[in-house]
Order: C-alpha cells, then sequence, then structure tokens
C-alpha cells in the first residue's frame, strides 16, 4: 500500500468518475496533493460539495456528458452544471492548482451522498463500503460457473431450464424459470428479476458483465 503501514488509519482518498461511471480510486499518504492542472483539459472548475469534499472538473472537456456527477452536483446545490468528462472528487484545495484527498470518515459520508445518486439514477455501487451493504444482482447477469449464493451457501449456476406448461408455480410466479446449479440445487425464478447479496459475493466479472456499475478502470 503508498501509505505506511504502521500508521494504517492515516491515509487519503482521491476518486474519479467518468461519464460511462467507471471510477478509479487511490489511497495516498496524507500529504499527498493532486495537482489539477494535470487533470484533462484546462482551466479546470471546483465545486465544494460537503465539508472536506471538492469536485473538479474541466468544463471545456470533449468527453461526454456526465450525468452522475450532474446529479452529484445538483445534491450538494449546483443545479445545472455543465459537466463533461471525468471528475476527480478530492479533499479541501489547499491553494490555487493543489488538492489533497479525502479523509477516511469523509470518504464514507461523502460516498453515503454518493450511493443515494446511484440508487436515483439506478446504477449500482461497484463495491461495499460496509460490511452490512448489499447490491442487487440480476438472474440474467449470471453466466456458467459463476457462484450464486442461496441461505448463505454457494452454489455453481450452470443455467436456465423451462418449466412444465401445467407447471403450478407458473401460475404463482409467470414467467418462471428453473435455476439451476451444478450440485443439483434448483430454484424457480424469473430471469429479468434482482435478489440481493452482499457486493463481495457478486458473481466474478458481475461488474464488468452488466455495464451501468462504478467499477475500477483498471478491473
Amino acid at each position: 500500500m503508498p501509505f505506511d503501514l504502521s500508521n494504517p488509519f492515516e491515509f487519503s482518498v482521491f476518486t474519479i468518475v467518468d461519464p460511462y461511471l467507471l471510477t478509479d480510486e487511490t489511497y495516498e499518504k496524507p500529504e499527498t496533493l493532486l495537482e489539477l492542472t494535470s487533470i484533462g483539459t484546462q482551466p479546470y472548475a471546483t465545486l465544494p460539495l460537503m465539508p472536506g469534499v471538492e469536485m473538479h472538473h474541466c468544463p471545456g472537456d470533449p468527453g461526454a456528458h456526465n450525468e452522475l456527477a450532474v446529479a452529484v452536483a445538483a445534491r450538494f446545490g449546483h443545479e445545472g452544471a455543465r459537466i463533461h468528462g471525468p471528475v476527480h472528487f478530492t479533499g479541501v484545495s489547499t491553494g490555487p492548482y493543489l488538492a489533497p484527498g479525502m479523509e477516511p470518515g469523509t470518504v464514507l459520508d461523502f460516498y453515503d451522498h454518493l450511493g443515494a445518486v446511484c440508487r436515483d439514477l439506478g446504477v449500482r455501487m461497484w463495491r461495499q463500503r460496509r460490511p452490512s451493504d448489499t447490491v442487487s444482482i440480476r438472474y440474467d447477469d449470471l453466466v456458467q460457473g459463476d457462484a450464486f449464493w442461496f441461505l448463505n451457501e454457494a452454489h455453481r449456476f450452470m443455467g436456465f431450464r423451462d418449466l412444465p406448461a401445467d407447471s403450478p408455480t407458473l401460475d404463482l410466479i409467470p414467467g418462471a424459470r428453473m435455476l439451476f446449479c451444478d450440485d443439483g440445487f434448483e430454484i424457480p425464478v424469473v430471469p429479468s428479476a434482482t435478489y440481493r447479496d452482499r457486493a463481495d459475493r457478486a458473481p466474478a466479472g458481475y461488474w464488468q458483465r452488466t455495464g451501468n456499475q462504478l467499477l475500477r478502470a483498471d478491473s
């Protein structure tokens, strides 16, 4: 890790969200400063969001409209902001062109707001922030070989099969198909529906496949 392991709680965080809802997150030493002149097409603009958090973007960026960043800005009172290309979330600027990272406690508070915006837009967070965090996984996001968790037990997903036309399950769950696994486990589900699970148990490759997650750019 880039910070001193003898002081594991002393670090700061820089986060980047681009128009395609990809994010990059770096953990640095508290004294690390981001040179804001390096973030993209200059000049840059800074929007204060909450105590300890700023958002930086370049109004002249030729990139795509950043819907998520616009919604975040509006949540903190900056309605109607024109934001294209990537945005950088940092701590409060120490002077012209330089900004530190967000402090640990501040990051969690800010990500609660970010998560609320994601829910409003139908975007799911790319990973859990707290052990209790969960994500909504679509059954038809699963591909053969994925881990499917049920009642705290993992099964290996193999596919779906149709139910008999006279199945009483179809009367109770229109559109249901049987989800089956390699160990014989099976359960009727509607493939287009979702289920909730811990974010750290999402299927391998899930975030990449769904395409609308907040996801590390290098994942």
